[in-house]
């Protein structure tokens, strides 16, 4: 009985003593955590420097073809964070996500190509300036009033008659100037409701309104503008479609959330395709400037690797202080379950709208920078295709993990690009293209994960480290007990 009790005794001590190791690891783990959180930022920011240096070493022209694949790989990292963002720690599915890319590529475009080069009739400027207005307003009256259903409408509706109206009456200034108040007077009154709100949600509507008129005709008076204002302007306008989109669109769940991003992305595709005077249609448009810093062009395959990287590495460390703040912990309780929390506070439909919006807009600084380093782009880039690569780098990658998207954004690139490089082969004798079977090769891997590596590429590795380090730890202890013994 007593040996009994002395075997109990020593397998308590052994089981407080192993506790006590753990909270000893854990402890070193949070003091390490701060070093450890920036060492992987600093190996990236390393590597960038090092690899045109001494590993793809460039021309004298500034030119390599390595490099060029890996400035995508960034543009793609840009992309895959922001959707991993949305999809793995917010939990919400969106299959149109190119589309946002699109539309940073186009409205960069546009605004820096030279009419003379790509036309663009001066008759379109004040529809799309009216657009962009009632989107505008309309974003404002959801946001600022919080109006749904039949109000939303209707005030939406007012603006746009009001807005009309004002183009069609511009040579008398009295009646622009009046219609705006006294459309806000009758609704305020009608649908009981703040008329200072009202008027605060139209005036931003003007502003939106005049600031893309002036853009456009700045941009056919001066053959073009800033490609850094461009670049401004798309992720406005991608931001405003976003948060129009999403305040609808979220409210849907599961594979209904997933139909309607994707027509989002069909119709935005379609739109590329048929409105030629603007888009220049299945042509493409041409001519699109590079980009300056100071005056100085950035158009060597190095400095745009450079440029590329450094705004990768930027949004990757704004997206994990993000992550890690309370913002970030209320995407992964809106992602574990909406209704626990709402039922703590959290104010689900306002944080799903602000991760589709900060998505959308990464989305379309990566679409301004594809097109100022190609300086071309066609409607086939943004098509559904890619929305579906985009969702294949974020799973292979690793869901809710940042660094995931790096990995599944260069594993897919690189598997896209080197299938592109082989041509035709031969299959059951037939020639056959492989870069046509990229979706197959995409879809074969995203079987494989999904199997054997359910977390992705960045945590299986990260799983599988850990199991070494115990089985190593466990042989250790059992060999130093045996030494004691």
């Amino acid at each position: 009985m007593r040996r009994n009790t002395d075997v109990e005794t020593g397998n308590t001590k052994a089981v407080s003593i192993e506790r006590e190791d753990n909270i000893e690891e854990l402890l070193r783990a949070n003091r390490r955590s701060p070093f450890i959180g920036i060492l992987p930022h600093l190996f990236l920011i390393v590597l960038i420097i090092v690899l045109p240096r001494y590993v793809f070493k460039p021309d004298e022209s500034g030119s390599n073809y390595v490099l060029y694949v890996l400035a995508q790989v960034g543009i793609n990292t840009i992309l895959a964070v922001g959707l991993n963002l949305l999809m793995g720690y917010a939990g919400q599915v969106s299959l149109g996500h190119a589309a946002f890319y699109g539309l940073g590529a186009y409205v960069s475009a546009r605004l820096t190509v030279d009419p003379t080069l790509q036309p663009m009739p001066s008759g379109v400027i004040p529809p799309i300036a009216v657009a962009v207005g009632i989107m505008a307003s309309t974003s404002a009256l959801i946001s600022i009033m919080k109006l749904s259903t039949w109000r939303l409408l209707v005030s939406a509706g007012g603006f746009a008659v009001a807005a009309l109206v004002a183009v069609n009456s511009l040579p008398r200034l009295w009646l622009p100037i009046a219609i705006f108040p006294l459309v806000c007077a009758v609704l305020a009154f009608c649908l009981k409701i703040s008329l200072r709100r009202i008027l605060l949600c139209y005036i931003l509507g003007i502003a939106a309104g005049l600031v893309f008129f002036w853009l456009l005709r700045m941009t056919i008076a001066k053959g073009g503008i800033s490609p850094w204002i461009a670049m401004a302007a798309g992720v406005l306008f991608t931001s405003l479609m976003a948060h129009l989109i999403g305040s609808q669109a979220l409210r849907l769940h599961g594979n209904y959330l997933a139909m309607a991003t994707l027509g989002f992305g069909i119709i935005v595709s379609i739109v590329f395709r048929e409105w030629a005077d603007v888009t220049q249609g299945t042509s493409g448009m041409t001519g699109i400037p590079g980009l300056e810093i100071a005056g100085r062009p950035i158009e060597s395959d190095v400095s745009l690797f450079y440029l590329i990287w450094a705004t990768a590495v930027i949004v990757l460390i704004l997206s994990a202080n993000i992550i890690n703040s309370r913002i970030g912990r209320a995407f992964r309780a809106v992602h574990g379950s909406e209704t626990a929390a709402a039922t703590l506070g959290v104010d689900v439909n306002r944080y799903k709208v602000q991760v589709f919006v900060l998505s959308a807009a990464l989305a379309s600084i990566a679409g301004s920078l594809y097109a100022h380093r190609v300086t071309v782009v066609t409607p086939d880039t943004f098509g559904f295709k890619f929305s579906i690569e985009l969702v294949v780098m974020v799973v292979v990658g690793g869901m809710a993990s940042v660094w995931g998207a790096v990995v599944g954004a260069a594993v897919i690139t690189v598997l896209g690009e080197l299938l592109s490089r082989f041509g035709q082969s031969q299959l059951g004798g037939l020639p056959v293209a492989l870069s046509d079977l990229d979706v197959v090769a995409f879809g074969l891997i995203l079987i494989l994960i999904m199997v054997y590596m359910p977390g992705g590429i960045v945590r299986g590795v990260s799983d599988l480290g850990r199991f070494i380090m115990r089985v190593m730890t466990g042989k250790q202890r059992g060999q130093t007990e045996k030494s004691l013994s």
